[in-house]
């Protein structure tokens, strides 16, 4: 299957009186041949406006979309060379499976032999071999989702647009689903923007993640990157969960920068705090990276609150007027701790990611 380059060159959608609601601002994005790059963010960030700007349902107040090089600004959806696959699924109730899948087939005028070699080929494909018969509402989700998918997959479009998914299935369902995407996406070799709120889903299936903030692209990278590095507290905090501990640099020197940390320090070696360059800072350390024990060693907290999840035991902590949250995997008997307990916290000087001093929040 073709897959293609796209490429969004400051791009923009205003809504409103005047263009007061900037939904997307000044996007630039260039997504490669075969690439699976997810647009992730909170509701309102402007990933599913971006999505349907790419798709053609919504029309740009200005940029460019251009597929390898070419602009399909002024081509309506039906001419571009894309599929979407919907939330809802979209499906054509009263239709059976095989005339759902063929449907743009058909509206494309396309011989009846050629419509069902591509048919029967993508229900193989997606494992729906022996349902053409069957109506939407004698399947379950997850064959639903493939029926969805194949319909997208029988028009052999360029780049394939998804929008949230996989939010109507049940959590067991949708990571299986998530499995099957990536792997079918992965054969398929097809460029691939999905548009998702899950940071599980993101990390799961994405070659890049483009995480989204007020309708600007705050940081894109490899899910290792986002989450080992994030580029603001914004993104820190949406992916997955983070401590922010407030800091000034007390000194540089050839070991590298030292960081105030509560009433101690930390020192991280330079290069990898380079972009410091004022005295304010912000250390960001996840909760799996802190070491909790019971024999004295590193800063000493008390015990708010923790919760057991069987895999987990998820600690929030009180260090020096702060709140800090830490998780220990795999959870022995000795490992659980009652709220108001005292315990000490150690915090591993490679764990931690420092922002610059425009990231402190008041």
């Amino acid at each position: 299957m073709a897959s293609a380059k796209l490429v969004l060159e400051k791009l923009v959608k205003t809504f409103g009186s005047r263009g007061a609601v900037r939904a997307v601002d000044g996007l630039d994005l260039e997504i490669g041949p075969g690439e699976f790059v997810t647009l992730l963010g909170p509701s309102g960030c402007g990933k599913t406006t971006t999505l349907r700007l790419i798709a053609g349902f919504e029309t740009p107040t200005s940029g460019r979309i251009l597929v390898d090089g070419q602009s399909v600004g002024n081509l309506p959806p039906n001419k571009r060379p894309m599929a979407m696959v919907f939330q809802s699924y979209a499906l054509f109730p009263h239709m059976s499976v095989y005339d759902n899948i063929a449907y743009g087939l058909q509206v494309q005028k396309l011989s009846r032999r050629e419509i069902g070699g591509r048919v029967e080929q993508t229900m193989e494909l997606m494992g729906l071999t022996g349902m053409g018969a069957r109506k939407p509402h004698e399947l379950s989700g997850g064959q639903q989702q493939r029926v969805a998918l194949a319909r997208a997959l029988v028009m052999e479009p360029k780049v394939l647009l998804f929008d949230e998914p996989l939010s109507n299935l049940d959590a067991k369902l949708r990571e299986q689903m998530r499995l099957e995407i990536r792997g079918l996406q992965q054969r398929l070799g097809i460029t691939t923007v999905y548009v998702t709120h899950d940071q599980a889903e993101a990390m799961s299936l994405s070659d890049r993640i483009a995480v989204m903030n007020a309708g600007k692209l705050e940081q894109i990278g490899s899910p290792s990157e986002i989450y080992r590095r994030p580029a603001s507290a914004f993104v820190a905090d949406f992916i997955g969960r983070a401590n922010f501990i407030k800091s000034r640099v007390l000194n540089r020197n050839e070991k590298g920068v030292e960081f105030g940390l509560f009433d101690g320090s930390v020192t991280l070696p330079g290069a990898s705090v380079e972009h410091i360059t004022g005295d304010d800072a912000l250390l960001v350390i996840r909760p799996e990276a802190v070491v909790l024990n019971t024999a004295g060693d590193g800063f000493e907290g008390k015990v708010v609150h923790g919760v057991y999840l069987g895999a987990t035991m998820e600690y929030e902590i009180e260090v020096q007027g702060q709140q800090i949250s830490a998780v220990v995997y795999d959870p022995q008997e000795e490992d659980v701790f009652a709220a108001g307990s005292r315990i000490w916290l150690e915090f591993p000087a490679q764990s931690f990611h420092v922002l610059p001093e425009g990231n402190v929040q008041g």
